[in-house]
């Protein structure tokens, strides 16, 4: 299935530590208790311009201030061919990494742009980014403030979308960040180290205009993927082996209500696999609708974050933090003048 990737993410690093002793008698292992997991919201919100063909991204720093990177003054590198062909017609999209060596610090940004080249006001950009303190290498991952952005005329706060009262929605698209791993007790060697990856995954959605509530899975239509590292190097260094526990079988399923503004954010997500027992789960996900309509009067696309946290009975433990963006299939194949969808 043809789907966009996008990219971007912001991480906190965890490890829970556990402890007990053996019990008398049969020497059976004790129970592990179930932790209290604290998944954190992820903003996405940033400024974000495209002019001429340059991007350029304003983000918050520490100290209230903010700093701006744009694609002429800032890049680093930049591709195109890494990138699957973009998925809405007439559309061409771009990936950069940004660096801004600052007396104040370092910024280092990721960011992926699609664009309609006949409408300048037609873009969607998102990524992530990292604030460091001054003298701080670009290497010390822990060390920086980090954040996410998905942005663009269609999600414009001010402008909301016009909903549809009545009907159903359904949205296809692509989800990525950061899949991390704590080992536990079953793992032999591995127990108590921890892996950290870049993931990519379908995401399907429906939204219900009657009853103003968004559902969705991550896992369910496609496996859950482990990603080239090539978006996040700070975290995940190029040519970092794939983690022993693969995410591929995880399903991620998503809940919540919106707004007659087209936002959400809820706190309703279950995390399932085949073959591991999860104890908890948690996670927040939040998002907007496009104020942009397809053929049909929907909103074209929703957008959004997720931090996802869960635990096993081994005392594993695993965290999807990333962001995702769907269309409509009437975005995707839309009609041409006879009514017939496009290839």
């Amino acid at each position: 299935m043809q789907h966009r990737r996008v990219i971007m993410v912001i991480m906190a690093g965890w490890i829970m530590a556990l402890s007990g002793c053996l019990g008398g008698g049969g020497g059976s292992l004790p129970e592990i208790p179930i932790p209290e997991l604290t998944p954190e919201p992820q903003p996405f919100r940033a400024q974000t311009s495209w002019v001429d063909g340059v991007l350029s991204v304003t983000v918050p720093t520490e100290d209230g201030r903010t700093r701006t990177l744009d694609t002429s003054r800032n890049r680093e590198w930049t591709w195109g061919r890494f990138l699957p062909r973009p998925v809405q017609p007439n559309h061409s999209s771009r990936e950069w990494i940004l660096a801004d060596n600052h007396y104040d610090g370092r910024v280092f940004l990721y960011a992926v742009a699609s664009w309609d080249s006949a409408d300048a006001t037609d873009y969607l950009a998102a990524g992530w980014w990292l604030t460091y303190p001054p003298g701080v290498p670009t290497r010390a991952f822990e060390a920086a403030t980090r954040g996410v952005f998905l942005d663009g005329p269609e999600l414009d706060p001010a402008n909301p979308p016009d909903l549809p009262l009545t009907g159903t929605a359904t949205y296809v698209g692509g989800m990525g960040g950061l899949y991390t791993y704590q080992y536990g007790r079953n793992w032999g060697e591995l127990a108590d180290s921890s892996e950290i990856a870049e993931f990519q995954g379908t995401v399907l959605l429906t939204a219900d205009f009657d009853q103003n509530r968004l559902t969705g899975c991550m896992g369910c239509v496609e496996p859950i993927e482990i990603a080239q590292g090539r978006h996040l190097a700070p975290a995940v260094p190029w040519q970092t082996p794939d983690p022993t526990a693969l995410p591929t079988d995880y399903d991620l399923l998503f809940e919540a209500s919106f707004g007659a503004n087209g936002a959400f954010e809820d706190t309703a997500i279950t995390v399932t696999h085949p073959e591991r027992a999860i104890t908890t789960s948690a996670g927040t996900w939040q998002g907007q609708f496009s104020n942009v309509p397809d053929v049909d009067g929907n909103p074209r696309r929703v957008v959004g974050s997720t931090d996802v946290q869960f635990a096993e009975d081994d005392g594993s433990q695993g965290r999807f933090t990333g962001i995702f963006d769907a269309l409509t299939p009437a975005t995707l194949t839309p009609p041409d003048g006879n009514g017939v969808p496009t290839q």
